[in-house]
């Protein structure tokens, strides 16, 4: 497999998983909010955010899978590489912040 194409699945397969509660807080920060619901409200939308994200990015990496062995492919994918990998660190930073202030 092209080095690109199994760096993207990989770290689009992380943002899958630690994106949904990212975005989950985010939305319900923006919002003002009662603190005996904040735990319902962030389960339910982390699990409405990963029911869109997690289909969106199996079928980019199934389609990647498919074309694993594509030399082209793997050069135009360099940069979606970079951007899932600053997701990742974003979200990283975003729940490092939130635990420690």
């Amino acid at each position: 497999m092209q080095r690109h194409i199994a760096n993207t699945m990989f770290y689009s397969l992380l943002f899958a998983m630690g994106g949904a509660p990212t975005i989950a807080m985010l939305i319900i920060q923006s919002q003002p909010h009662d603190p005996a619901m904040f735990y319902q409200i962030f389960i339910g939308l982390s699990v409405m955010i990963a029911c869109v994200l997690v289909p969106v990015i199996l079928l980019q990496n199934g389609y990647l899978y498919l074309k694993r062995k594509d030399d082209v492919l793997n050069e135009k994918i360099e940069p979606l590489t970079h951007f899932y990998l600053v997701l990742n660190v974003l979200c990283l930073v975003y729940w490092l912040i939130y635990q420690f202030t």
